[in-house]
C-alpha cells in the first residue's frame, strides 16, 4: 500500500491529504450504513496517518448528524494528521480523556495505529486500547480503521495490548496481517473499501487470497476414458515405529484426492499396520534400524522409483531415518514433496539443502521453516518467499497458508481450528500446492461441520476430500 500510494501521488500529482479524505469518507459511509448516525461514537486517534483518518472521519460523521468525541493518544505528528486534527477541532468536536468519560459509548472507532506498528502500544495508547476492549466486553462495538491497533500488518502477530474489533474497515485492499496469525481472531468482519486508486497503480506482486472456487477451477477434468494408470502413480516414503498411522493417512488422502495408484514404502515392522489402515494402497517393505528407514533402504527404493510420477516423503518418518534415502529422492528428478521429519533432516544437512530444486516442494510449519532458513520466523509472506529462495517450491503451513506462485504469494485460509491436531498436514508445482492447500482446508471445514471442532481428527479430513472435490461446503 505504501509503495502504491507513493507512486500514485508522484505520477498523478494528487495531494496525500486528498486520498486521506477519500479514505475517511469511505470509512464514514461504512459507519453510517452499518450503524446509522444516531449512535454516540468515540474516535481514538493516534499521531500518524491512521489518526488522521480518524480525525477526518469524525468530522464527516458529525456533519452527517452524528454525536462523537475525540480521544488523542499523542499529538498529531504528520502534516495530514495535523491538518485533519485542526479541521476536527474547528468543527467543534470535543476532546476527552479516559478519565473524562466514565460511561461507555455505543461504538468506538480505533484509529490509533496503522499497518506499520512494530512494537507494543504504550502509555495513553495502551490505556485507550484496554478501555475499548473493556467497553466491548460490556456490549459496545469496536470498528478498527485499516487494522486493529496492536496488530502487525505483515505477520498478523498481536502485541499486548491489542484491539479486539467487531469490524475492520480496511482501505483499497485487505492487508496480509488481517488474514494471518492473531489477525484471524482479532479483526472481526473485514470490509475493504475503495479509496479511488486506479487499477493501473495496483502492484503485480501483491499477495492473493484464494477461495475454494479458485482451487476447483484449477483442477484438470477427469476423462471418461481414464483408468488407474492414467491418473498417476505416487510413491510415499513415510512411517516409523510408533508412527505407522502417518503413512496410512497420507496414502488415504492421496487416494481420496484422485491419484490412480499409491505405493507406500515404509519400515518393514509397520507395513502390516499401514496396509490395514490403507488397504487400497500397495506397500513396499524397507530395511530399518531402530524402527526407522535404514541406509540399506536406498537399494530397495531405487528400482521402485521407476514408473512413478511423484513422491511424497516425511510423514511419520522420524529423525532416525537415514539421510541417504533423502539424497536418493532429491536426486531422482521426480516431483517430490518433503514434509515433517524429512524437512528436519534436510535442515540439519547443508549438503541436502543444496540439492533442492524447482521440482521439489517443501511444506513446513513455522518451526520447521525456521530450521530450514536458519533464523527465527518473520512473517509468513516473506518467510514463504525465503523458502523458495532455497531453490525449491514452498508451502508455509499455518491457520493461513502462504504459497509463492510466480511473482505473487497466494494465501489459502480455508479450514478451521478443528484441524489443529497431529496428522493434518516450478510455477505449475506451486499452483498444485496452492490447490491442494485450499482443498485440504475445505475438507477440514466439512469434517469440522460434521464432527465438531473438538471431535474431528485427521482421518476425517481425508474422508471429506471427495465432497471437497465436488465443491460441497
Amino acid at each position: 500500500m505504501r509503495d502504491m500510494e507513493k507512486r500514485y501521488f508522484v505520477e498523478t500529482g494528487t495531494p496525500s491529504i486528498d486520498l486521506m479524505e477519500q479514505a475517511a469518507r469511505a470509512l464514514c459511509d461504512a459507519l453510517l450504513r452499518r450503524y446509522g448516525a444516531e449512535r454516540r461514537v468515540y474516535f481514538a486517534c493516534g499521531p500518524g496517518g491512521n489518526g488522521g483518518d480518524g480525525y477526518a472521519c469524525a468530522r464527516l460523521f458529525r456533519a452527517a448528524g452524528g454525536e462523537c468525541a475525540l480521544f488523542i493518544s499523542e499529538e498529531p505528528a504528520t502534516p495530514d494528521a495535523i491538518e485533519n486534527h485542526r479541521r476536527a477541532l474547528e468543527a467543534g468536536i470535543p476532546v476527552l480523556t479516559p478519565d473524562d468519560a466514565p460511561d461507555a459509548p455505543e461504538l468506538w472507532v480505533d484509529a490509533l495505529f496503522g499497518t506499520g506498528l512494530s512494537r507494543a502500544p504504550q502509555g495513553v495508547a495502551a490505556r485507550l486500547i484496554e478501555r475499548m476492549n473493556a467497553d466491548r466486553e460490556r456490549g459496545g462495538i469496536t470498528v478498527a480503521v485499516d487494522i486493529p491497533s496492536g496488530l502487525n500488518g505483515m505477520s498478523g502477530r498481536a502485541f499486548s495490548p491489542c484491539v479486539q474489533a467487531d469490524v475492520t474497515v480496511t482501505f483499497q485492499f485487505e492487508k496480509a496481517g488481517l488474514r494471518l496469525g492473531d489477525g484471524l481472531d482479532l479483526c472481526g468482519e473485514i470490509e475493504a473499501v475503495d479509496i479511488g486508486i486506479p487499477q493501473a497503480f495496483f502492484p503485480p506482486d501483491m499477495a492473493r487470497l484464494m477461495a475454494p472456487a479458485d482451487a476447483l477451477g484449477l483442477l484438470p477434468e477427469k476423462r471418461r476414458n481414464a483408468h488407474k494408470n492414467t491418473n498417476g502413480h505416487l510413491l510415499i516414503v513415510a512411517g516409523s515405529k510408533g508412527m505407522a498411522g502417518a503413512a496410512a493417512m497420507c496414502a488415504t488422502a492421496a487416494l481420496r484426492s484422485g491419484v490412480g495408484l499409491v505405493t507406500v514404502a515404509c519400515p518393514e515392522s509397520v507395513l502390516n499396520v499401514a496396509q490395514l489402515l490403507a488397504p487400497c494402497a500397495m506397500a513396499l517393505p524397507l530395511p530399518e534400524r531402530d524402527g526407522a528407514v535404514a541406509p540399506e533402504a536406498v537399494e530397495a527404493l531405487r528400482p521402485a522409483l521407476a514408473g512413478k510420477h511423484a513422491v511424497a516423503c516425511g510423514c511419520g518418518l522420524s529423525r532416525r531415518a537415514a539421510p541417504e534415502v533423502l539424497r536418493l529422492l532429491l536426486c531422482s528428478g521426480l516431483p517430490t514433496l518433503f514434509d515433517a521429519d524429512a524437512l528436519n533432516l534436510i535442515a540439519e544437512s547443508a549438503d541436502l539443502r543444496a540439492l533442492l530444486r524447482p521440482h521439489h516442494l517443501v511444506t513446513p510449519h513455522p518451526g520447521e521453516a525456521a530450521r530450514l532458513l536458519g533464523r527465527a520466523a518473520a512473517d509468513p509472506v516473506s518467510d514463504a518467499l525465503a523458502l523458495r529462495a532455497l531453490g525449491c517450491q514452498a508451502l508455509l503451513k499455518g491457520a493461513t497458508t502462504a504459497i509463492p506462485v510466480g511473482r505473487e504469494v497466494w494465501l489459502s485460509m480455508s479450514g478451521g481450528p478443528g484441524m489443529a491436531k497431529g496428522g493434518s498436514g516450478d510455477v505449475a508445482l506451486a499452483r498444485c500446492a496452492a490447490v491442494a492447500s485450499e482443498l485440504h482446508g475445505l475438507a477440514g471445514q466439512l469434517a469440522q461441520a460434521e464432527k465438531g471442532v473438538r471431535g474431528m481428527c485427521a482421518m476425517d479430513i481425508a474422508e471429506a476430500l471427495p465432497r471437497a472435490l465436488m465443491g460441497h461446503g
